[in-house]
């Protein structure tokens, strides 16, 4: 019963907030006085803006409603401050003054006799907007000192952990998790999940998790997040030992798949495939990781065995678009192109392809002399695509395959109108006049190439083993 009551008692407050809407836009389209209070005008500006949640895209018009329900309030209660507070915030999202000037008019605003609490956390969530979490910091470490319901001291809690970022702040964050975990409200797993994702590619999370091991040392999900966060810093070899640690004390498919992946990156396939398997044998029912070990082979120049696993895919889930890709791009690596075209066309009947698949597509027609059919892909593509550089490398690759060097340089070139200085098509460009062997403006486009990025000086001569047989070539390269 109680929750038949709480959903009802939600229920009204959401008609209670459409009602208010209604009166307001009623009051604005009619040009008619109607009562709000402080209060109602608060609600109606964060129903319209938005404000409180990070990186909530903008709605065409969303500001200016803002603004107008801002101006009316103040008008209205000249002496309210969390109107005054919103009304500086809303001058710095429209613009109109500048983080320093906010903070500085932030400051001057005293706080109100009444319902001190809600301004301040007004307060915090604007200085957390902003970007300003040294002010925000002690406004949320008070509230949550002073907070009684459990609920309101939860989420305090992860506001403040979400305000942390530096390694510095690790032993602070801890701390934190460790009183979330204390309240008996959240799992380790919810808990370190929600931990990682708000530091994902931060420079916190990897100090985070390996303090969080050594306190938690017996829980699977400390050691798979710290697992994850090794590997975001790209620090292979420590994700899978975390990885492992999380293996061994679990009985669960998803470490096993974790450390699968990060071994085939590293290249220890045979380790990644027994991962898999024991990942298989312990829940048959993920026949989705077929496909990954499809895509592992493949990827490992292991084009029938690839085959194999695609097929398991396929038998679980026929419409597996994962593996019907997969499926075409392993049979055209071995020249089976009328098989390859079928997967994908069977592909294009259940979805949208991605790029990547039309461009295989567009390759395989090529492979069998239906170049009507490429051309029309490749057209098609960059009028979609004008600034994906890959479907340019392509459609102007087509050109080499027809041998006609010139038309190449000409669709590469109009490309590089749309991508200015694109070291890609740079690199290719200068690979296309060396071809047709005219040497002086390969090196002249080979020296752009140079100019707008060295590093990728292997693209340009991977494409042709023959290149470094040029002296002027040979010379430039050694030189760098």
């Amino acid at each position: 019963m109680d929750d038949f009551f709480d959903l009802e008692e939600e229920d009204l407050d959401w008609a209670d907030e459409r009602e208010l809407i209604s009166r307001y836009e009623n009051m604005v389209r009619n040009h008619q006085p109607a009562f709000f209070s402080v209060d109602d005008f608060e609600q109606l500006y964060f129903y319209y803006m938005r404000f409180f949640i990070d990186g909530f895209p903008m709605q065409d018009g969303q500001l200016k409603k803002g603004g107008a329900v801002i101006k009316t309030a103040i008008s209205q209660y000249p002496d309210a401050e969390i109107l005054h507070l919103l009304q500086a915030y809303h001058a710095y999202k429209e613009r109109r003054t500048t983080k320093k000037v906010l903070i500085d008019k932030l400051g001057k605003i005293p706080f109100p006799d009444y319902e001190q609490e809600h301004f301040q956390h007004v307060l915090a969530h604007i200085y957390r907007q902003v970007g300003d979490r040294r002010k925000a910091f002690p406004l949320f470490a008070s509230l949550l000192e002073n907070a009684d319901d459990m609920e309101d001291k939860v989420r305090l809690t992860y506001e403040i952990l979400f305000l942390l970022g530096s390694p510095e702040d690790a032993p602070k964050a801890v701390e934190y998790c460790n009183y979330l975990l204390k309240t008996g409200e959240l799992d380790q797993s919810l808990l370190f999940g929600d931990i990682y994702w708000s530091f994902l590619l931060k420079p916190i999370a990897v100090p985070v998790f390996e303090l969080l091991t050594k306190q938690y040392t017996f829980s699977m999900d400390a050691w798979l997040y710290l697992g994850k966060a090794y590997f975001d810093a790209a620090k292979l070899e420590q994700a899978i030992q975390a990885f492992r640690y999380a293996v061994a004390l679990s009985n669960h498919p998803f470490p096993l798949v974790s450390l699968g992946r990060v071994l085939a990156i590293s290249g220890k396939i045979t380790e990644s495939f027994e991962c898999y398997l024991d990942a298989l044998q312990l829940d048959p029912k993920q026949t989705g990781l077929y496909a990954e070990m499809g895509e592992i082979l493949y990827y490992s120049e292991d084009a029938e065995q690839a085959i194999h696993y695609f097929s398991l895919a396929l038998d679980a889930d026929k419409n597996d678009m994962n593996a019907l890709f997969g499926m075409a791009l392993a049979l055209s690596s071995l020249e089976r192109y009328e098989e390859s075209v079928a997967y994908l066309l069977r592909a294009k009947k259940i979805d949208r392809l991605s790029i990547d698949a039309w461009l295989l597509l567009a390759d395989d027609y090529t492979e069998l002399n239906r170049d009507e059919e490429a051309v029309k892909i490749y057209r098609q593509l960059i009028k979609k695509y004008p600034k994906d550089v890959d479907v340019w490398l392509s459609y102007s690759n087509y050109y080499v395959v027809m041998e006609n060097f010139e038309q190449a340089c000409v669709i590469a070139k109009q490309g590089l109108a749309i991508l200015p200085d694109n070291p890609f098509l740079l690199y290719r460009i200068a690979n296309y006049y060396f071809l047709e062997t005219d040497i002086p403006l390969g090196i002249s486009y080979l020296q752009l190439a140079i100019h707008a990025d060295a590093k990728l000086i292997n693209f340009f001569t991977d494409y042709d083993e023959e290149i470094m047989k040029i002296p002027e070539v040979a010379e430039i390269i050694k030189s760098l």
